[in-house]
């Protein structure tokens, strides 16, 4: 389609931890922040590894991709891909940077999935997670699902486990 956007249906996951309802644009040459990486190495398991359905920003420091700030204020995009998937390989970072309908997983989020309501706005906290919006926050997203991830899925009788277990819906505002 023209603009770039791509529409894969409802089940077509990039990973367990992010799937999409409708994908916008993605981008994926700018290069993962040398601090990040190094951080995540240093730890060996440290949370930064995860990436995937977390907010993106331009670290000041080094120009490459990093972890959003707490209240959304320079978040550019929603990760794409963990630390150790293809961002390890290419050495850039995909993130989706317009519009789309995303699903994160909940053991992804800031916060425990139950306190997000339909209609909630969200923003990100200090690590770049997901979390409920407040007053003074930069609002990136509103919450249109809560549950198990099913639309269309040819898992969708399975349960829980064969779903992934639940995860929170949202539009993307960036």
């Amino acid at each position: 389609m023209a603009g770039g956007y791509k529409h894969f249906g409802p089940t077509y996951p990039t990973t367990d931890y992010l799937r999409l309802g409708y994908e916008g644009t993605i981008n994926g040459t700018h290069q993962i922040s040398e601090t990040l990486v190094a951080a995540a190495q240093s730890a060996n398991g440290e949370a930064n590894e995860e990436l995937c359905g977390r907010f993106a920003a331009i670290d000041a420091t080094d120009g490459g991709v990093t972890t959003a700030a707490a209240g959304g204020t320079n978040a550019i995009g929603l990760f794409r891909e963990d630390l150790h998937d293809m961002v390890n390989a290419s050495g850039n970072a995909s993130f989706y940077f317009r519009g789309g309908e995303y699903y994160v997983q909940a053991t992804r989020l800031g916060a425990t999935i139950d306190t997000f309501a339909l209609g909630d706005g969200i923003t990100s906290d200090a690590d770049g997670k997901i979390v409920k919006a407040e007053s003074s926050d930069r609002i990136l997203g509103t919450v249109t699902h809560i549950g198990a991830y099913r639309a269309g899925n040819m898992y969708e009788w399975a349960g829980e486990a064969a779903n992934g277990g639940d995860y929170l819906g949202f539009i993307l505002h960036i």
